[in-house]
């Protein structure tokens, strides 16, 4: 690809960037042209180039940003996978590359909002609907509190079988890893940042919401983990949902 064709690519990228900052929801507007690139642009590069990943990179990025720009019903299927194939063919380039596996980790965790997104439906349907149990006129004794509790737990174990919480854990699981090496190579680098960390607590504490309480307490203390590290970062603000 000559210098002409990239400045022409990254100019369009600018735009779809700049264009999704003043309307988000224009992101259906942007798939016709993405395909467009996609179907006849792969990263095929055999040795590192630096000139060539400052334009690869956010190329992906931001295609990756239309992709799943509505991850709780599902994202554009191909574009998301044109784009992890594209992220992992330049992990191979650059291993130890903080963005590229920062990006590759956060496809997988927006490949599993579906199914987390499925899940939180269920369950506030399933908390509204069993709301009136405990009203009754007399107070529960102790051994029925005892055989609620008991049923509440069999019921949430069970529940952790079924295809959503499967489906998630499946792909959740790849996203913490990733996640993790990039957070392990940001501090090994001093490159470390408060959204990479704030990342990577959601993709923790996301896994350990769909686990089992057997395992899942690993998974709520390495979120924490972030957490608290991302808190002390000056000028960082935790996102809004990971505050409490």
């Amino acid at each position: 690809m000559d210098e002409h064709m990239i400045n022409s690519l990254m100019s369009t990228v600018d735009l779809i960037s700049s264009t999704l900052d003043a309307a988000p929801h224009s992101w259906r507007d942007q798939l016709h042209i993405i395909r467009n690139i996609t179907a006849s642009l792969d990263i095929t590069d055999s040795t590192p180039d630096e000139a060539r990943k400052r334009w690869q990179f956010p190329l992906i990025n931001v295609f990756q940003r239309v992709a799943f720009a509505d991850a709780d019903n599902g994202g554009v299927g191909d574009i998301a996978d044109w784009c992890l194939r594209q992220a992992l063919a330049l992990l191979q380039l650059y291993p130890d590359d903080v963005g590229i596996l920062m990006l590759v980790g956060k496809n997988w965790l927006l490949r599993a909002q579906k199914s987390l997104a499925k899940i939180h439906q269920a369950e506030r349907t399933s908390s509204s609907s069993g709301s009136g149990h405990g009203s009754q006129e007399y107070p529960l004794s102790r051994s029925e509190e005892e055989q609620q509790a008991f049923r509440a737990e069999r019921e949430a174990e069970d529940r952790l079988h079924t295809a959503d919480y499967v489906e998630a854990r499946g792909i959740l699981l790849p996203a913490t890893e990733y996640l993790k090496r990039a957070v392990n190579t940001a501090q090994a680098q001093n490159k470390i940042h408060g959204d990479l960390l704030s990342t990577a607590a959601e993709a923790y504490m996301s896994l350990g919401n769909v686990s089992s309480a057997r395992a899942n307490e690993q998974y709520f203390r390495q979120a924490l983990e972030y957490l608290r590290s991302a808190s002390l970062i000056t000028d960082y603000t935790l996102p809004s949902p990971l505050q409490q």
